[in-house]
């Protein structure tokens, strides 16, 4: 392409990476420098798997303005290709991917992509999944996504998928006192060993690996106990945790005001099967904003779940939408 070159981004392509994003019209998603450090922080970050298309020199189409010696920043595309225990060997993502409005349509998206494939090709993938990686940015793709997007992906072999939610949860709502814990049942967060071997036990996989990473650097994890044993589990993150939470990486404005200091993030949570059935998971979930609220929170993010009508008795609203899309490579 002429005017046009393909170069690595890496963890101090933030700042420009985010003006790219903003430009691109992605509602409700603005990319903040604590989001972006969390996901070059993850074992899954390759470099080998992160592009920029920079406009060169010379035949470039620049905007105005001083972009410096690496030319001005057209698009962006982050991959993974996770080796996980839990992860499908054949799966890689796209985690990120960004084209300045000005410059659809002249093949900068497309090499993006091709880089893309083919690097993931070369791990030994051979599906694609638009988000939904560890320590994920989005889950899936934004329903506030321009239309341009989805045709670009639906020619290139993605399919739309199901929907998932990020719920915006009032902890002033009334509800979440409106289910209490039963007798001889409590909320803890003073053992999160034993929470983490009840996640070991009863969730293998990909929440074993959020939750320990989680707990590592010092959020909380919250055991749902009945005479000595765990029954449950919740994490818990606040505003002030070192690592933001999944439901915390985007501080935007919403439908219901911003996320700021006071808002806090509930899950992945869970409930072990010998108790399901006469609403303790339910109650974990009110227990769990309780305990945000007692934090001095005043709203509750539960990011990327299907389970609307059932985190709406307690008065969550959707929030922010996604749709799931994956493809042949």
């Amino acid at each position: 392409m002429s005017g046009i070159r393909l170069a690595p981004l890496g963890p101090d392509d933030g700042e420009e990476v985010a003006v790219l994003w903003r430009d691109a019209r992605v509602a409700g998603h603005p990319l903040g420098p604590a989001a972006w450090r969390a996901w070059w922080a993850s074992p899954d970050a390759d470099p080998g798997l992160a592009w920029g298309a920079r406009a060169t020199t010379r035949g470039a189409r620049e905007a105005s303005g001083v972009h410096g010696a690496r030319g001005r920043l057209l698009g962006a595309l982050l991959a993974r290709a996770p080796e996980r225990p839990w992860a499908p060997e054949d799966l890689g993502h796209v985690a990120l991917f960004a084209v300045a409005e000005d410059e659809r349509g002249h093949g900068v998206g497309a090499a993006l992509w091709d880089a893309a494939s083919g690097a993931l090709r070369a791990r030994g993938r051979r599906r694609v999944r638009v988000g939904a990686d560890p320590e994920r940015l989005l889950p899936g793709v934004p329903l506030t996504a321009p239309e341009a997007t989805w045709r670009f992906l639906r020619a290139r072999g993605i399919r739309p998928g199901g929907l998932e939610a990020d719920l915006r949860l009032d902890l002033a709502d009334g509800a979440i006192d409106d289910h209490p814990l039963p007798d001889g049942v409590e909320c803890v967060d003073d053992d999160p060993e034993a929470a983490l071997a009840f996640v070991e036990r009863v969730f293998p996989g990909r929440w074993v690996d959020e939750v320990a990473r989680a707990a590592a650097v010092g959020t909380t994890v919250l055991g749902l106990r009945r005479g000595g044993v765990t029954l449950g589990f919740c994490l818990a993150q606040r505003p002030t945790d070192a690592v933001p939470g999944p439901g915390l990486t985007w501080t935007a404005l919403g439908p219901w005001g911003p996320l700021d200091s006071t808002t806090g993030g509930l899950g992945p949570l869970g409930i072990d099967a010998t108790a399901r059935g006469g609403g303790l998971g339910l109650a974990l979930v009110a227990a769990s904003a309780r305990w945000l609220r007692a934090h001095e929170l005043h709203a509750a993010v539960i990011d990327w779940t299907t389970l609307t009508a059932f985190y709406g008795r307690l008065g969550a609203r959707a929030w922010r939408v996604y749709q799931r899309a994956e493809g042949e490579l």
